[in-house]
């Protein structure tokens, strides 16, 4: 039912202008979505942040990843606007490609390496001239609400691109819409933003990548389930 409604909202959209219909749009129609499903979001640790990242400057924001919901619930609960970096296959998944079409998502084929790198190196520069984009470092939804070992190649991109690293801790999401599951239940769904890490801190894009997954599973353990 849940994705019946958002559907709904981007037939809408694809009437107007793509991008801006989509940012103007969307996340009023999620969090419409949200109210009537029983979901209670909550943003906490956003006013922490510096204040050039709250007014807009470009980061690379990341997460833990449990539910199908986690990008549209970031993207109505965030004040910016970041574009997410996906999987190429996720453009054949029905309404959420719809979605990723709209709103100009940067998509990585992860089975070429050359289109990978490709992908990465415009998605670096896209951040360098001021787009915020969102990330889920673990490549794929968690089975049972665990992080999983995070992946290398946001890390490289964060390398390239320069900008702060904003962890975002996501608690509910699982309790929300499981992996595999399709009902969606009302809950909690709570977003804390932690303190960003500054890519030019570290030596290479692994040991940013292993600081990056230590400071997330910090931030989880440290709120209450």
């Amino acid at each position: 039912m849940a994705v019946a409604v958002f559907a709904a909202a981007l037939l809408g959209l694809a009437r107007r202008d793509k991008r801006r219909g989509f940012w103007k749009a969307a996340p009023a129609y999620i969090r419409l979505m949200a109210w009537g499903f029983g979901i209670r979001r909550e943003l906490e640790g956003w006013e922490a942040l510096p204040e050039a990242l709250r007014n807009g400057a470009p980061a690379i924001f990341y997460a833990n990843h449990a539910s199908l919901l986690d990008p549209p619930l970031i993207v109505s609960t965030l004040p910016s606007r970041p574009v997410f970096v996906a999987k190429q296959e996720l453009r054949w998944v029905p309404v959420l490609g719809w979605a990723i079409w709209l709103a100009g998502f940067i998509l990585i084929n992860r089975r070429h390496q050359r289109q990978a790198y490709a992908s990465l190196a415009h998605a670096a520069h896209q951040i360098r001239a001021g787009q915020s984009v969102a990330i889920f470092p673990e490549g794929t939804r968690s089975e049972d609400g665990a992080v999983l070992p995070f992946k290398r190649g946001s890390f490289s991109l964060a390398m390239e691109a320069g900008v702060p690293l904003v962890p975002m801790a996501i608690r509910g999401g699982h309790a929300i819409l499981p992996k595999g599951a399709w009902r969606t239940r009302g809950g909690p769904y709570v977003l804390t933003v932690g303190e960003p890490l500054d890519p030019a801190a570290f030596s290479d894009a692994e040991s940013l990548r292993a600081a990056a997954e230590a400071r997330l599973r910090e931030m989880l353990s440290d709120q209450p389930r």
